[in-house]
């Protein structure tokens, strides 16, 4: 199924991406050769500030003081942060294939956890398909194997013999899951099949990657489902949604526009896509969601009917859906700041950090901070809390600016005086506020300021992306808007068929980024409105902007 991804400081000289016969070690930090990201729909040119930095050194990352302007430089910002902050480690010599380091991958498991609680609340079983794909399985659907087949790895041998059939690394897995479906399928008492997959898929990237967006193995959950008629395949497609955005808006905080994808730039194989692209902080676009309505084209293909009430073979009603890292990297994009993440606590590795303050004369046995902060870090941890103590022999500053590069939500600080006043300090990730907590209620108000620094980080992520959705009268103002606001430029357009294509293109002329789609729910432009593009009658509200 389409991809919701396929990707101060001392100063260190820049270092190349992996290349592909002759991999060499390479420093991370290295942003030398990234251009513009995409998702596959145009092949912009980067945005002029996407300009080329100097790498971190982090031989010693506890003793950086991350300080990179976001908003002036979003693309060295985020490549710098992914390694910094232990999200992946680039210097695995294949091209788009990182490894993903515990800090980060614990947060794409917990994102997957979440979501995956929605899928059980959907009865959406959790199976596990093969990683190989015979490559006649690919080619049963015309429109499909168009649209993968460039950019599958081959399996082509079994040890040293040559095997009979290329097997693909799975791009996606339709045609592995629909054989099995066809095998399933016999009654409508089997209906609605529902199953989704934790998984690992492959697509060999040919353009520049980016960790987490733009990448060669990609990290994601599929769900694909068989239905008895098209209205409950798409009603279903409608819960999928509400989990979804509860996972999105209601736990990461990350608010984007729900969109069908124009004829051309659908899902192949696919009756419509739907998608959800998010802005991100340089003003381009991350579709971070694709769900798509397969009707009964890959049913005919792969022969999956079933026996209906009426005592008639008919074709099932297919769906398929998926979320990749795209929603982690949309997460760190839109909540960091210039010092480093800002991580909502539901998927943080730590939700707290305990630093204990030593200053002047050693306190004696038993009233010491790093005494009062271990037994505080077990309180902690019984009452559920993921927390972690720094007593290490690094300064205070230190240690604040290591752990604001984390993103952990609350600092707990304890000093003497907290120590002698039983009481602690935390201070917000979001804020930088301090707030003192009498010992007998830290446990219960540490969750209030969790969730109210959540709810904030909420308010401010969907007032950014309401601010990135503009109306345009003119070429101009689309210019304008797209190029220089950012985000997405809304105007009539005339047609989401073949037929708009060309007037896509003007629409990329104009401000380097093209017709991402519309939604179907919103009422039509008046009678008698005109295409912005071809002057024809408007027909839809499209909605335009530049792909990251």
């Amino acid at each position: 199924m389409a991809d919701a991804a396929s990707e101060a400081p001392v100063a260190a000289a820049p270092a190349k991406e992996p290349k592909e016969k002759k991999p060499k070690e390479k420093k991370q930090g290295d942003n030398s050769k990234e251009k513009k990201q995409g998702d596959g729909s145009k092949d912009n040119k980067p945005a002029d500030k996407d300009k080329e930095k100097t790498a971190v050194d982090i031989s010693d990352p506890s003793a950086v003081h991350f300080s990179i302007d976001k908003n002036a430089d979003f693309a060295a910002w985020y490549e710098q942060i992914c390694i910094i902050a232990d999200i992946v480690d680039k210097r695995y010599p294949i091209k788009g294939m990182p490894v993903f380091k515990p800090y980060g991958f614990y947060m794409h498991n917990k994102i997957m956890d979440i979501l995956e609680k929605e899928w059980e609340k959907l009865e959406i079983e959790k199976a596990q398909f093969p990683l190989l794909i015979p490559k006649n399985f690919l080619e049963k659907e015309e429109d499909h194997v168009k649209g993968f087949e460039a950019e599958c790895f081959w399996v082509t041998k079994g040890g040293l013999n040559d095997l009979e059939m290329p097997l693909a690394l799975r791009p996606t897995s339709e045609t592995a899951m629909y054989y099995m479906f066809a095998l399933w399928v016999r009654s409508f008492r089997d209906l609605p099949l529902k199953v989704h997959q934790t998984c690992d898929v492959f697509r060999y990237e040919t353009k520049d990657t980016r960790p987490l967006i733009r990448v060669r193995e990609i990290f994601w959950n599929e769900g694909h489902t068989c239905h008895a008629s098209s209205q409950d395949a798409l009603e279903f497609l409608e819960d999928v949604w509400k989990a979804y955005l509860l996972l999105i808006n209601g736990h990461l905080g990350v608010y984007g526009l729900r969109i069908r994808r124009p004829d051309w730039d659908k899902f192949a194989g696919a009756e419509h896509t739907d998608v959800m692209d998010a802005v991100m902080p340089c003003g381009r676009v991350l579709q971070i969601i694709g769900a798509h309505y397969l009707g009964q084209k890959f049913a005919k293909v792969f022969d999956i009917k079933f026996l209906n009430q009426s005592n008639d073979f008919e074709l099932g009603y297919m769906t398929c859906f998926g979320v990749s890292t795209r929603l982690l990297a949309s997460t760190i994009s839109i909540h960091g700041d210039n010092k480093g993440l800002v991580l909502p606590e539901c998927i943080a590795r730590f939700q707290i950090v305990i630093v204990p303050i030593v200053m002047g004369k050693k306190a004696t046995a038993g009233e010491s901070p790093i005494d009062k902060a271990k037994e505080w870090k077990q309180v902690l941890m019984k009452a559920g809390y993921r927390v972690t103590l720094d007593d290490s022999d690094k300064k205070p500053g230190e240690k604040y600016y290591y752990w604001e590069m984390k993103g952990v939500p609350l600092r707990m600080e304890i000093g003497p005086r907290d120590v002698a006043a039983n009481q602690v300090t935390i201070v917000r990730r979001d804020t930088g506020a301090k707030i003192t907590i009498a010992g007998d209620n830290v446990v219960t108000e540490l969750r209030t300021h969790l969730d109210s620094m959540v709810a904030d980080m909420k308010v401010k992520s969907e007032q950014f992306f309401n601010d990135h959705v503009k109306d345009v009268n003119s070429l101009d103002e689309l210019r304008d808007v797209v190029r220089n606001n950012g985000g997405f430029a809304r105007f009539p357009f005339h047609s989401m068929g073949a037929d708009a294509k060309e007037s896509d293109k003007i629409v990329h002329e104009t401000c380097g980024g093209e017709v991402r789609g519309f939604r179907p729910e919103e009422q039509p432009p008046p009678d008698g409105t005109k295409c912005l593009i071809s002057g024809l009658p408007a027909k839809y509200w499209a909605y335009a902007a530049r792909s990251y």
